[in-house]
């Protein structure tokens, strides 16, 4: 693996266990055991990791929010596949507000992040609608209530649950899936609707490899 993936690697792994204010590209050149001179050469400083590492994490996401031809995807394997990125990712979320105050590049590519979510996901339901998963929706305003929603839970949801954790985890993640899932079971449709009741009804996993 090369130098830089590594480094992007590393940045990720120790932003998610100490934050993103905790950790020097000191610490990250420590972790690879490397020196801060052999880092500075793929990076001027933290900063330009972590647009590095907002650009590589949006691109996974607009993966994951484009409807898929060729393979078809579940509204409830959707949900999942969005809440393991996020994990993935976790520092963004937990930080991100404090993080677009500093930044004001960050802060940009933020807002144009979110504006692309908001369209994906006009396009990523009228395919659902098309497929019998969930019900048309005339109104535009409803629509739109409906991407700001998802997008609010999506982007502050580990802020709030591990805020609210003795021991915050990745059954944060779980419990997320399931509020999401409650607020889109009123749209859903056909067999979508019997798997989003039957998923709400089961209780989120909270056994230690889910911590």
């Amino acid at each position: 693996m090369k130098t830089k993936e590594r480094i992007l690697l590393t940045s990720v792994d120790l932003f998610n266990r100490s934050g993103v204010v905790a950790i020097t590209t000191n610490h990250i050149a420590k972790a690879m055991d490397i020196s801060p001179g052999n880092l500075y050469f793929h990076y001027d400083n933290k900063e330009e990791i972590l647009v590095e590492l907002f650009k590589r994490m949006a691109k996974e996401t607009y993966d994951v929010w484009r409807p898929r031809r060729t393979r078809k995807v579940t509204p409830l394997e959707f949900i999942s596949e969005n809440f393991e990125l996020y994990w993935r990712y976790r520092f963004f979320h937990r930080e991100m507000y404090a993080l677009r105050r500093k930044d004001q590049q960050l802060a940009k590519m933020w807002r144009a992040h979110i504006q692309k979510m908001m369209k994906l996901m006009v396009i990523l339901y009228r395919q659902w609608v098309k497929d019998g998963k969930m019900a048309k929706i005339d109104e535009v305003s409803e629509m739109q209530y409906i991407a700001e929603s998802l997008l609010a839970m999506a982007t502050t949801f580990l802020q709030f649950f591990e805020s609210a954790e003795k021991q915050p985890g990745k059954r944060s993640i779980e419990r997320g899936k399931h509020h999401v899932a409650r607020l889109l079971l009123p749209y859903t449709a056909g067999e979508t609707k019997n798997e989003f009741e039957k998923f709400i009804k089961s209780k989120p996993k909270t056994s230690p490899e889910n911590q």
